[in-house]
């Protein structure tokens, strides 16, 4: 009788810290962010954004269109506001989102958000994360769950010291009133 022993030759270990309704919080985060870039007129490299075609000889031009509606003459997206008001979050799952644009047009029009800002994209980069929403939401991520660490004690009359417990700062105060503030913003933009 022949015996079988089975050899694992690869392993994959998944650890999901963080549920949908948290990648949710992130990326609703992380959108609003970019919103205010792209409406400030900056690209993704956080530079000014490239002016507008100016107007040719005889003719207005983009500018003073956007001028005369009492918009900011910049590269910043809006007309309407349309385009704006349709970047959402997509799809929030365990440790995944997708931010993107939703796919409706306003009425009258053939283009719908997602391919105007495909196209609006292709002028100017400025659909993306750039360094500085990087460095806004980044650090929301890493101090969203509580620090655990280890507890070194000197044992009185031991030749050596012990680990006695673990230790949890922030888990119970800080932790609940992180997640809750960070609730409150959702909350807040929610309504």
């Amino acid at each position: 009788m022949a015996r079988f022993q089975t050899v694992v030759r690869r392993a994959r270990f998944a650890y999901s810290p963080f549920t949908a309704q948290e990648m949710q919080g992130f990326a609703q985060l992380l959108a609003d962010t970019i919103r205010k870039r792209i409406q400030s007129g900056q690209n993704i490299y956080d530079q000014a954004a490239t002016p507008l075609k100016p107007a040719q000889a005889g003719r207005r031009g983009y500018p003073d269109y956007k001028a005369a509606h009492g918009l900011q003459p910049i590269r910043d997206w809006t007309w309407t506001g349309h385009t704006m008001r349709c970047l959402k979050v997509l799809t929030a799952t365990e440790n995944r989102a997708v931010i993107g644009f939703l796919d409706e047009a306003l009425p009258g029009r053939s283009q719908t958000a997602s391919q105007l800002a495909f196209w609006n994209n292709q002028s100017e980069r400025m659909w993306g994360v750039s360094p500085a929403d990087r460095d806004k939401v980044i650090p929301l991520i890493y101090n969203y769950r509580p620090v655990v660490t280890l507890q070194h004690v000197q044992g009185a009359g031991s030749a050596g010291s012990t680990f006695r417990s673990f230790q949890s700062f922030g888990s119970t105060y800080f932790g609940s009133m992180r997640q809750a503030g960070f609730a409150q913003y959702i909350g807040a933009k929610a309504a």
